[in-house]
């Protein structure tokens, strides 16, 4: 399994418009390869917030695909368009302060 981990260091003012940007319907549930996405937020700063996003993928050939693919392009502009149509200002990737790393998923525990 490939894991991306998307984190931001996001301002206090639009944390709740990021957090809420990030559980929109995505074209990326229905991507080769695509197992699921969750969403993490630590509040405990006074002036920011950091998320971070953790989307699990079959391997990393399935997350390149989906990433060069005319329907991440486009889930991007749907956002967008989403939030217009919601009377919402869209959010501008360099209030995000946006970091990416990548993992290959070696081992998990579970309860038992």
């Amino acid at each position: 399994m490939y894991v991306v981990s998307r984190n931001m260091k996001v301002a206090k003012d639009i944390s709740e418009s990021v957090l809420e940007d990030l559980t929109l319907p995505s074209r990326v549930n229905k991507a080769e390869g695509f197992i699921r996405r969750e969403v993490l937020v630590n509040k405990e700063a006074d002036d920011f917030d950091i998320i971070k996003v953790l989307v699990y993928w079959k391997d990393k050939a399935s997350q390149e695909k989906w990433h060069a693919s005319k329907e991440h392009s486009q889930s991007h502009i749907d956002k967008h368009k989403l939030r217009k149509e919601m009377g919402k200002a869209p959010i501008s990737r360099k209030e995000l302060n946006m970091t990416f790393e990548e993992f290959e998923l070696i081992s998990t525990l579970s309860a038992e």
